[in-house]
């Protein structure tokens, strides 16, 4: 079984975590510029865009968010190269000394010096892109304990079998990989709403329940000082047509996906996940892209997402294993559904029966083998904004 193995074939990094993908990462950091990057990627197949559509105008908690992340994905573990597309000059330093400074090959062009000629900054790219791919070329894996690996867990348009089978299979997942030494990260603050006692009991000491409480205390402020109850509107009409008929069925149901080991560590959004084995919460919103993006750029190399429904979103940055336990959506979506557990919902298999080979599925990704996201081209990322621009 690829289960009793203790290691994968990833890419050694000189500090932090090994990669499971070695990605050109294309990291265009303003809207200004946006344009430009996109058609250098259609120029590199290959590489991965990062791309934010804002830039300039970012003050206090806003702007240390935005530089959090775009640093977060400059220096990942899946990150073996970064071309930094930038306004000017400054911006442009700025990334490409961070992506220099965590031991990666990198380059970049910004629009002020080629000055402001688009059609010039895109050949420049272009030609930088490629000497910088050429370098990756020659990269080989090698071998990484399992215990290097951090996985974030994510589910979207829930149904009952999300609940009942898939979330609990994904906490399965997480149980044995924290048992091996590695990390796991849940999200989406909102989604832990009702399921509180149950996860402060988790928590590793009382600072860590602590700052739980804190987390979800001031996601619900921000609920209210928009005039929102999140018990209205939630579950929402396709939780409703997926059988799921309260708040509380589809907290429990969410952080299944967290196993039922100790809680080690509570995050602020984007807030680099520490070496540290065992499950770590991360406040982040409910939509998924944002709740993705963020626990990647914390560090997560890999993504399991759960979906009842259906849900084609995947990190470009971390393949992303798309796990269903609904029959009805394996059966419509087979070239977008990795792992199908169907089986423990409809009683044919039982759950702690699927999970080694879930874990081998798992390593077979971290090891090279291309998810249906990654097939697709559905890969994203996305920022928050925490504040107006000026």
């Amino acid at each position: 079984m690829i289960a009793a193995r203790g290691s994968f074939r990833g890419y050694v990094r000189p500090s932090g975590r090994p990669g499971v993908r070695n990605h050109l990462v294309i990291l265009s950091v303003c809207g200004l510029n946006a344009p430009g990057a996109r058609k250098v990627a259609t120029a590199l197949p290959d590489a991965v865009l990062v791309s934010s559509p804002y830039g300039r105008g970012h003050v206090g908690a806003d702007a240390e968010f935005q530089s959090l992340m775009l640093e977060g994905f400059a220096t990942h573990p899946n990150t073996g190269a970064v071309l930094v597309i930038a306004p000017d000059r400054f911006l442009r330093e700025r990334y490409q000394r961070a992506a220099e400074a965590a031991g990666r090959a990198a380059a970049g062009v910004s629009l002020q010096e080629v000055r402001e000629d688009g059609e010039a900054l895109v050949a420049e790219a272009v030609a930088a892109g490629r000497r910088l791919a050429a370098g990756l070329r020659a990269e080989e894996r090698a071998p990484c304990p399992v215990a290097d690996l951090a996985l974030a867990l994510e589910c979207g348009h829930s149904d009952a079998s999300s609940g009942i089978a898939a979330n609990p299979l994904a906490g399965d997942l997480v149980d044995l990989l924290t048992a091996a030494g590695g990390t796991a990260i849940i999200s989406e603050t909102m989604e832990w709403t009702g399921t509180e006692d149950g996860l402060r009991a988790r928590c590793a000491g009382p600072g860590i329940a602590g700052r739980l409480d804190a987390l979800v205390r001031d996601r619900h402020a921000i609920a209210r000082s928009a005039g929102l109850d999140v018990r209205l509107g939630n579950p929402g009409p396709q939780n409703h047509d997926g059988g799921i008929t309260t708040l509380e069925e589809k907290s429990l149901g969410a952080v299944a996906k967290g196993g039922t080991g100790a809680i080690v560590g509570a995050l602020a959004q984007g807030e680099a996940v520490p070496r540290r084995s065992g499950l770590h919460l991360m406040d982040t919103p409910c939509l998924s892209c944002e709740s993705v993006s963020s626990m990647v750029a914390a560090g997560a190399q890999i993504v399991l997402f759960t979906t009842g429904q259906g849900n084609p979103y995947g990190s470009a940055v971390a393949p992303t294993i798309k796990l269903t336990a609904n029959p009805e959506t394996a059966r419509r979506l087979p070239r977008q559904i990795d792992f199908d557990a169907s089986a423990a919902f409809d009683g044919t298999a039982a759950r702690k029966d699927l999970a080694p080979a879930l874990f081998d599925l798992m390593l077979e990704v971290v090891d090279g083998l291309r998810t249906g996201a990654e097939i697709a081209g559905e890969g994203d990322e996305v920022i928050s904004r925490l504040g107006p621009s000026i």
